[in-house]
C-alpha cells in the first residue's frame, strides 16, 4: 500500500469511528497486554486499531467514562 492510500484509509476509519460515537457507540478496552480496543454500538462490535484509539484520544474526541467488569469505557466528548 502506498503511504497516501494508508493515510486516506486511516482518515476514513477516524471519521467512521466519530460517526458511530455520535450515534451512541462507546469504545471498550478489552485487554491490557497488548492494549486492544473494540467499538460497540448496541449488540454489535468491531476491533478498533490502537493507533486510531490514540488519535481519537489525542484530538480530545473521547474521554474515559467508567469501568464495567474491569474494562474501561470511553465515550464521545460532548460539545
Amino acid at each position: 500500500m502506498r503511504p497516501q492510500k494508508v493515510e486516506v484509509n486511516m482518515q476514513n476509519q477516524y471519521e467512521a469511528a466519530r460517526e458511530l460515537l455520535a450515534a451512541g457507540a462507546f469504545i471498550e478496552q478489552v485487554s491490557d497486554a497488548p492494549l486492544a480496543y473494540r467499538i460497540r454500538l448496541g449488540s454489535d462490535s468491531a476491533p478498533l486499531p490502537a493507533g486510531l484509539f490514540q488519535q481519537l484520544l489525542a484530538h480530545k474526541q473521547i474521554r474515559q467514562s467508567c469501568r464495567v467488569s474491569g474494562r474501561m469505557r470511553y465515550v464521545i466528548v460532548e460539545v
